[in-house]
C-alpha cells in the first residue's frame, strides 16, 4: 500500500519545514539563556567590590529570580509560536493537496477545502498548550514553571555551595553566569565545587519540552487533518534518516512501529491506532493516499457536477 507521488512531495516539504522550525527554536532557546547570562555578567561586574552580606545576598537572589522568570516567559512564547507553526505545517499538507486538485480540475471548491481543515490546527494547538492532549493534563505554562523551579533550585544550590566555599560575591556571580550560559564550559574545579549540578545543561529541560511540544502539535494536527481527508484510511510510520545513527545500531519502539503490519502494509496503521511519538522522536508519520491524482480529481469533478457520492457528502458535512 503506497501513497502517490504528488502527496509525498507535500509530505517532504512539510518535513523540511519541521526540521528548520525545530532547529530555529533550538537556537532561539539557546539565545534566551545566553542573553540571561549576559545580564548576569553585568551584575557580576557590579559585584566586584561588594561584600557578601545578608542584605546584598537577598537583593541578589531577587534579581536572579527576575532573570529566571524572564527566561520562562520568553521560552514559553518561543515554544508556543513554534507549536502554532508546527500544527499549520501538518495541516497544510492536506490543504495544499486539495488545492492542487482544485486548480487542475477547476472544481471551485477552495473555500470548502479551507473550511474542512481550518479548525484542525486551532484545536491541535489548544490541546497541546492546555495539556488536554496529555494524560496528566499538564499544560505548557505549568511545564515551563516546573523547569523554572528546577533552575531556581540549582541556583540556590550554587549559592549555598559558594558560601560554604567562602567564595567572594564576584566569584559566585561568575559561577552563576557559567551555569546560566548553555555554551559555557564547566572546568574540573567548577564541577568539583558544585557536584550537584555538574555537567547539567541549564537549557536541557526547555529544549526537551520544546521538541516534544513541536512534535506532538504536528502529530495531532497531522492525524486530525488526515481524518478529514476522505481519500486517507491509514497512516504510515517512517523512521528518520538519522535513526540508525542516533541509536548506534540498536533498536527501539520506533523500529517496532516502522515494521508493524496489521494487514495494511508494513509500517501502516489505521489513523485511530497510530501511536503517539515518544519525546524528541524524529520519525515521520503521513497519510497513505493510494489513488492517483487523476482518479481523485475525476471523482471530485463528478461529485461537484451532481453525481451522488455519499462518502464525499458525509466528509464535507462532518468537517465544515
Amino acid at each position: 500500500m503506497e501513497t502517490n507521488k504528488e502527496y509525498l512531495e507535500l509530505v517532504n516539504e512539510a518535513r523540511n519545514k519541521q526540521i528548520k522550525l525545530t532547529q530555529q527554536n533550538y537556537k532561539d532557546l539557546k539565545d534566551i539563556f545566553k542573553q540571561a547570562s549576559k545580564e548576569l555578567s553585568i551584575k557580576s561586574s557590579s559585584a566586584k567590590n561588594k561584600s557578601l552580606t545578608k542584605r546584598f545576598l537577598q537583593d541578589y537572589i531577587k534579581q536572579l529570580r527576575k532573570i529566571t522568570k524572564s527566561i520562562s516567559s520568553e521560552s514559553e512564547k518561543s515554544i508556543e509560536d513554534s507549536i502554532i507553526k508546527s500544527a499549520n505545517n501538518a495541516t497544510d499538507i492536506q490543504l495544499d493537496f486539495f488545492n492542487i486538485i482544485d486548480e487542475k480540475y477547476n472544481l471551485n471548491l477552495k473555500e470548502s477545502f479551507t473550511s474542512m481543515f481550518s479548525k484542525v490546527p486551532i484545536e491541535a494547538i489548544s490541546e497541546i498548550i492546555s495539556g488536554n492532549f496529555y494524560k496528566d493534563g499538564t499544560g505548557l505554562s505549568k511545564r515551563i514553571w516546573w523547569n523554572e523551579k528546577k533552575v531556581n533550585g540549582d541556583i540556590d544550590y550554587i549559592i549555598q555551595q559558594g558560601i560554604e566555599q567562602k567564595k567572594s560575591i564576584y566569584d559566585l556571580s561568575k559561577d552563576l553566569e557559567t551555569y546560566i550560559n548553555p555554551q559555557a564550559k564547566k572546568d574540573w574545579n567548577w564541577k568539583n565545587v558544585y557536584p550537584g549540578v555538574g555537567n547539567k545543561m541549564v537549557d536541557y529541560n526547555a529544549q526537551r519540552l520544546a521538541r516534544t511540544s513541536i512534535n506532538h502539535a504536528y502529530f495531532l494536527s497531522n492525524t486530525r487533518s488526515c481524518e478529514a481527508n476522505p481519500f486517507i484510511n491509514v497512516m504510515h510510520w517512517e523512521l528518520s534518516l538519522q535513526h540508525s545513527i542516533r541509536m548506534h545500531g540498536r533498536t527501539d519502539i520506533c523500529d517496532t512501529y516502522a515494521n508493524n503490519d496489521d494487514g495494511y502494509g508494513r509500517g501502516n496503521f489505521l489513523i485511530k491506532n497510530l501511536p503517539t511519538p515518544h519525546p524528541q522522536c524524529l520519525c515521520t508519520q503521513y497519510g497513505v493516499v493510494e489513488d492517483d491524482l487523476e482518479n481523485i480529481g475525476t471523482r471530485l469533478n463528478a461529485w461537484v457536477n451532481g453525481k451522488p457520492d455519499k462518502q464525499l457528502d458525509d466528509y464535507l458535512k462532518g468537517h465544515k
